[in-house]
């Protein structure tokens, strides 16, 4: 391997854009040679194509790689075949060109068209001369060309060649076209942002290839046979998801909600480093909603998933959701239930809201949304502020749970302070109506005269910034945040301490609050686990907890591998990965801990102890959060609306399965190097749009628009239980000295005595 690495290019070598690039590298002084970063093989000749049918296996001139994942090997499978449609494509247009009229020959000299492209693919080459004989045919088929136009391909996609119909087509057809389809689309009320779909140019090639006369689907087309069709297309397409769940291991998500019928449903969604899948949804309507009667809807489907590769069951925080988990726990005993992290997390930012134990918070938020509601209720208002003031930036943000749509609107009044104040003291506020009205004068005031609510702003957004930063981490599925989640709740409380000057008194009633929460919901011998088996943390300098993890991973271990042997084997071999012997004390093992996730890196450096590897592969491939349970509400939602509303719940199951599972296979596509990257809490942009569907529809009046209505859609509408751990306390009293706080009984909310406040020592 060294001396392949010896002749790898040390500086920068122009390359293309090819995704493959990121499983390569170019070699310099070496034209068309590369070298794969997953076995270190050197390929002669061929360039980025012949890296292409190494990484995925196809049997050839390459040897295939022996250590490249099966996702890796997926996606080089899927450029690959582009790579041939488009070659078949860019074939079709030129003989189109030569003689458009001669079906009979395209479809004829398809065959020696794939034959000679086999031929260069072995690195021959093979001529066609397709235009003389386009001439020779063409003269006998003269009286057909009014029967030929059915036969044209459409070429509409972004940056292809136009076909002789569509250039011969009048600006008055075209216009024609556009006009009947937007007809269409506006009668049917169908969302704008539709028009972005993937399949949108993909449909209207098909119609128009078909030619004049084709007739869509009908209703029941759309809603019967072609569904069926398209759900065994997808049940095909996910049983490779599913092959990877015997490797990386999976984690089920569950959550419960009400539609806007009132129906309770529960949805269940896997999830893998692949993706997360939609699994099903179950109508509970005439189900008592009890620890038992779940357990036993749980058990079904963790069968179907196959208990051998689950390695947690995530749920929200409700006591029966958690006894129905921990009773799944005793009866397989090789899984973990684990709560959802960004629930867990949003409780806690909700009890640093909460009036009753922080009143100058819940005080600060309501005239933030004053504020709020006054600009998004009075569109003139609205339209000035943002063509003249804020340059269409809003100040409502929405995010995946309340308290972080609050967060972010008040660090967007922050950031546009100055901004607001020219507003309400422009000529054109001034002369409005608004100006003399008793809100406006109100708002107004706020906006001008109060000093301390815009500095509470600012300690609201600096205190709760830490703890959103750890919430928009464990959102994200893009990639798994098992191996961070430890690390980044304790950096969390650091950074909030610092940030409050290290003043026991300042900081300390927000810090119980974040250790009530962990220790008593959150924190799992998992989340250790994951922290011990992430190399970019555990060989930190500056990380002092190698004996609290160490317990977590020696837990984790005993559950999740039933084999006694087994447990010993990984037991020694611990010592390796901790001592940095073998592989794991290589110079580049040890450059690559930090600039590699997880995955990547045991992928890579972790052969000299394969049971070690499977076992943190399958750890540090898990999710946190069962936030993806959440975005597919949306999806019911808008399936649910207006006629469709009349669905029953099978085929509504039917239609989401297809529709979120569409956007997966999408997203997996899209894939690029970027997955090998670790991830960094201090690098998440928090003013950054937060991953959430967009709304059903854009048009809405100025009385649709407020606080509340924005927040609606993100209300997690769970059905009620008397007993929700939710709502446990944590009491807090003070004691003898500087009004120190000290934790007395773990649970959520915070009481302070009466002059205690929080906000003390604040500049």
């Amino acid at each position: 391997m060294t001396e392949n690495q010896s002749s790898v290019a040390s500086g920068p070598v122009v390359r293309s854009e090819d995704p493959a690039w990121a499983y390569g590298r170019a070699v310099r002084d070496a034209r068309n040679n590369t070298q794969c970063t997953f076995c270190g093989k050197m390929i002669r000749g061929g360039g980025i194509t012949r890296l292409k049918y190494h990484l995925t296996g196809i049997p050839g001139d390459v040897g295939a790689c022996k250590k490249v994942s099966e996702d890796v090997k997926w996606q080089m499978k899927q450029l690959i075949e582009d790579l041939k449609k488009s070659k078949q494509k860019k074939r079709r247009m030129n003989k189109e060109i030569s003689n458009p009229y001669d079906v009979e020959e395209e479809e004829e000299d398809d065959h020696h068209h794939d034959e000679g492209n086999n031929d260069n693919e072995r690195g021959g080459s093979k001529s066609h001369s397709s235009v003389s004989n386009y001439n020779t045919k063409g003269k006998e088929k003269v009286g057909e060309k009014s029967n030929i136009k059915s036969y044209f391909a459409p070429r509409t996609k972004p940056g292809s060649q136009p076909s002789i119909r569509s250039s011969l087509a009048s600006k008055q057809m075209v216009e024609k076209a556009r006009m009947n389809f937007a007809r269409w689309w506006y009668h049917a009320n169908i969302p704008f942002h539709a028009a972005h779909s993937v399949y949108y140019q993909e449909a209207l090639d098909s119609v128009a290839a078909t030619g004049p006369g084709f007739k869509g689907p009908s209703y029941h087309d759309l809603r019967g046979p072609l569904l069926q069709k398209h759900v065994g297309e997808m049940n095909d397409y996910l049983l490779d998801v599913k092959n990877d769940w015997k490797v990386y291991g999976c984690s089920i998500m569950s959550d419960g909600w009400t539609n806007q019928k009132r129906a309770p449903i529960i949805n269940f969604l896997v999830y893998c480093p692949r993706g997360t899948m939609f699994l099903k949804s179950l109508d509970v309507s005439g189900l008592t909603k009890d620890a038992d009667k779940l357990f036993k809807l749980f058990d079904k489907v963790v069968q179907e998933v196959g208990p051998e590769n689950v390695v947690q069951f995530i749920t929200d925080n409700d006591s029966s959701y958690k006894s129905a988990g921990k009773k799944l726990m005793q009866k397989y005993g090789t899984f973990y239930w684990s709560p959802c992290a960004a629930h867990c997390i949003d409780l806690m930012l909700e009890n640093f809201s909460d009036k009753r134990y922080f009143p100058i918070i819940d005080e600060t938020i309501q005239k933030a949304k004053k504020i709020t509601k006054f600009i998004y209720n009075h569109g003139k208002i609205l339209a000035l502020m943002r063509s003249n003031f804020t340059n269409g930036r809003d100040l409502i943000r929405p995010a995946i749970t309340r308290f972080a749509t609050e967060f972010l609107s008040l660090q967007c009044l922050t950031k546009f302070k100055k901004e607001l104040r020219q507003m309400f003291t422009c000529d054109q506020w001034v002369e409005s109506r608004h100006a003399r009205d008793v809100m406006g004068k109100e708002v107004a005031a706020i906006v001008l005269e109060d000093r301390e609510f815009w500095l509470q702003c600012q300690q609201i957004v600096k205190i709760s910034e830490p703890l959103v930063r750890v919430l928009r981490l464990v959102d994200g599925d893009e990639k798994p945040s098992m191996g961070y989640l430890y690390e980044a709740m304790d950096k969390a409380k650091e950074n909030i301490k610092a940030r409050l000057k290290n003043k026991i008194s300042a900081y300390i009633p927000f810090t119980s609050v974040i250790d009530a929460r962990w220790d008593r919901q959150l924190h799992s011998p998992l989340h250790a686990a994951g922290c011990y088996l992430n190399p970019g943390i555990f060989f930190r300098l500056s990380f002092k907890k190698q004996k609290d993890v160490t317990k977590g991973l020696l837990s984790s271990i005993t559950r999740l591998v039933s084999d006694p042997d087994e447990q010993d084997i990984l037991s020694s071999q611990i010592e390796s990965y901790k001592k940095s012997l073998g592989d794991f004390g290589m110079p580049m093992a040890i450059r690559q801990r930090e600039k590699l996730s997880p995955v990547a890196w045991w992928e890579q450096f972790g052969n000299d102890t394969p049971e070690l590897q499977k076992f943190a592969i399958r750890v540090l491939s898990q999710c946190c959060s069962a936030t993806g349970c959440e975005r597919a509400w949306s999806t019911f939602e808008f399936i649910h609306s207006k006629r469709r509303n009349r669905l029953e719940h099978k085929r509504l199951n039917d239609l989401v399965y297809v529709r979120y599972n569409l956007l997966l296979r999408e997203r997996n596509i899209r894939r690029t190097k970027d997955y090998l990257d670790p991830i960094s809490l201090d690098n998440i942009d928090l003013m950054e749009d937060w991953v959430a569907e967009e709304s059903e529809f854009l048009l809405v009046t100025e009385e649709d628009v407020s606080w509340d209505s924005i927040e609606e859609p993100l209300t997690t509408m769970t059905l009620e239980d008397d007993n929700d751990d939710d709502d446990d306390v944590v009491v807090l009293d003070e004691e003898d000295g500087e009004n120190d706080v000290v934790l007395t009984d773990a649970n959520t909310h915070v009481y302070y005595g009466p002059d205690v406040n929080p906000f003390e020592g604040w500049e």
